[in-house]
């Protein structure tokens, strides 16, 4: 195991994941994420490159409408997520993954509702972005965005 000064140089020698050497899935590991008018999913990105390389391990994830244009849904911090220094970055090796299980509310459960249903999903690599079709109903009151919770990337475990 390395020590935290030696892993934090090793990751940060790593190039920037580019958008064309990811890409981005969904599992809704058959319906955990769903009850009490909530959904989710397992957010899944794929390094489907030849190299290991770096990424935000808070990427920016948008909801799009048939489109393309980006539906009103925002990302807020988790419960018990402390808003504070910047998250540092997660490194996805050759033909790994990164997961986050993604949360929101998918009833009408505000006194005045309205719920979205996006067509796509896309999360921004530098200057490119990567993007996937995209299925669920997320709601939040009217008049603001609607939410869902999105915690780091983290490597997703192996199996051996």
């Amino acid at each position: 195991m390395l020590p935290i000064i030696a892993f934090a140089a090793a990751l940060a020698a790593l190039p920037a994941c580019a958008a064309d050497q990811l890409s981005l899935g969904f599992d809704a590991e058959n319906g955990a994420f769903n009850g009490m008018s909530h959904g989710g999913a397992l957010l899944v990105i794929r390094n489907v490159g030849t190299r290991p390389c770096r990424l935000a391990a808070l990427p920016r994830l948008t909801f799009n409408d048939g489109a393309g244009k980006p539906l009103p849904i925002v990302r807020r911090a988790p419960p018990g997520m402390h808003p504070g220094p910047a998250v540092p970055p997660v490194g996805i090796a050759a033909g790994a993954e990164v997961t986050a299980p993604l949360r929101w509310v998918s009833g009408e459960v505000y006194d005045k509702s309205r719920c979205l249903t996006p067509a796509s999903a896309a999360v921004a690599i530098g200057s490119g972005t990567t993007q996937t079709a995209f299925s669920a109903r997320i709601c939040g009151p009217a008049g603001s965005d609607a939410t869902f919770d999105q915690p780091p990337l983290k490597p997703d475990p192996v199996l051996r």
